[in-house]
């Protein structure tokens, strides 16, 4: 199984063998992660002259046989490297000096548990390079999207509410959003409720940040939906800290999530996830006049196969139609799912009808492909499909029933073929 970090490269800046050889393995084994290690300064600016590009982040003893004031530390932050120091000086005073010049964070070798630390410090700023976030700020008015740069994140930054409304629209993996928390208070938390109702409550995580202190400040915007407070200014180290444990949240819940929406048997979506997320599909594709439409398939003859060969044989059936929608269809664009039995579901979302019509005879031309091997018996499967049009806001079930009635008309036709919207008015042109 894939380690969390897995294949990711960093930079390690030690003159020490001891440390140098229990870090890497340390890092190597918990998150699978490349070190590569450099013992003098000199190394470390041929090695990042030689590859600009190649690493996530460095750690760097704070001084070197050939930088005894700690250029390395200049140099790096120099290269705009996320940069944690490891060094064996413990005080609180040289630890602020570090994180004052956007350091992401600073571990003294000097308790038992150093390197439990440094490597929990690796994690937090791994994870935030990973994490797509959003900070609503207006130009210039706080130092949010730079903090957060210097934590080791790549935000997208949005100046308004319209405009990060559009970015979310766009983008479906952001996980948190930022948001400044005394203008959303005065807007009565009516962007934060626009988020919940338009996404759902688990999709995004919100915090709130403002350089403005109330003794409410924070159960306001967490009671108006938010789900964590940042208070302005604040440390690299900090607000690393605490949005890596809303985004680990987010993570567990997310897991949580996949295992309660996918069917047991062919490991498609199922049916309640369709619903949830379908009717969310829709909304957002009417709203930006995208074409949007829903297709139900089934598999021809399948009680018969169940009847003939036994449920176990109509098992491997479903799972191998499964297996071709998935490599067809995939899960980034379009949502398909297994609806129950032997019926699927598929929105396409940025298809005209004409262009849906023709990804469904792909669909059904592949699948008739698919052989099943029974007692050295290859046995073949066909669908039928019904595809329909969404052109204005109504119930999800309508949605379906309307493909419902094509699918019908396709297996009444003969099966193994495609019935819809598209296809009827060609008729009725001709």
């Amino acid at each position: 199984m894939p380690r969390k970090h897995e294949g990711r490269q960093i930079l390690l800046v030690e003159d020490t063998r001891f440390y140098s050889i229990a870090i890497r393995e340390r890092l190597e084994a918990l998150f699978g992660l490349k070190v590569t290690h450099c013992a003098t300064f000199s190394g470390l600016r041929h090695e990042l002259n030689q590859s600009p590009d190649a690493y996530g982040l460095a750690i760097v003893d704070l001084f070197q046989t050939d930088a005894p004031n700690g250029e390395a530390v200049d140099f790096i932050l120099s290269q705009n490297l996320p940069l944690i120091v490891f060094s064996g000086i413990s005080s609180d005073q040289m630890r602020e000096q570090i994180i004052a010049k956007k350091a992401v964070d600073y571990v003294a070798k000097s308790s038992e548990h150093s390197i439990d630390r440094l490597a929990a410090a690796v994690d937090r700023c791994l994870t935030a390079s990973m994490a797509e976030i959003l900070v609503i700020d207006s130009v210039g008015k706080t130092t949010m999207p730079d903090s957060l740069r210097r934590c080791g994140f790549s935000p997208v930054v949005a100046s308004n509410d319209a405009e990060a409304l559009a970015v979310l629209d766009k983008a479906r993996n952001i996980e948190l959003v930022l948001v400044r928390a005394d203008l959303a208070a005065k807007r009565n938390f009516a962007l934060v409720q626009t988020l919940r109702s338009r996404y759902g409550e688990d999709a995004i995580r919100i915090v709130g940040y403002s350089e403005v202190t109330g003794h409410d400040d924070v159960a306001r915007f967490l009671g108006g939906g938010g789900d964590e407070f940042i208070h302005l200014p604040v440390s690299a180290e900090d607000l690393a800290g605490r949005l890596s444990h809303v985004l680990g949240i987010h993570r567990r819940i997310r897991v949580l999530q996949r295992m309660a929406s996918r069917d047991f048997l062919t490991d498609l979506f199922n049916r309640r996830y369709f619903f949830d997320l379908g009717p969310k599909l829709v909304e957002m594709s009417l709203r930006q006049s995208q074409p949007v439409s829903m297709a139900l398939l089934d598999i021809d003859h399948f009680k018969r196969l169940n009847d003939t060969y036994g449920h176990e044989i109509g098992d491997l059936v479903l799972k191998a139609v499964s297996k071709k929608l998935i490599s067809l269809v995939g899960e980034s664009q379009h949502l398909v799912a297994r609806l129950g039995g032997e019926e699927f579901g598929i929105l396409f979302t940025g298809l005209d009808i004409e262009g849906a019509y023709d990804y469904c005879e792909l669909v059904r031309k592949e699948i008739s492909r698919v052989r099943v091997v029974v007692d050295e018996e290859d046995l073949s499967v066909t669908i039928s499909m019904g595809l329909a049009n969404i052109s204005a806001s109504e119930t999800f079930d309508n949605y379906l029933n309307a493909a419902d009635q094509y699918l019908y008309m396709a297996k009444h036709s003969g099966r193994n073929r495609v019935f819809s919207d598209y296809q009827v008015s060609r008729i009725m042109a001709s």
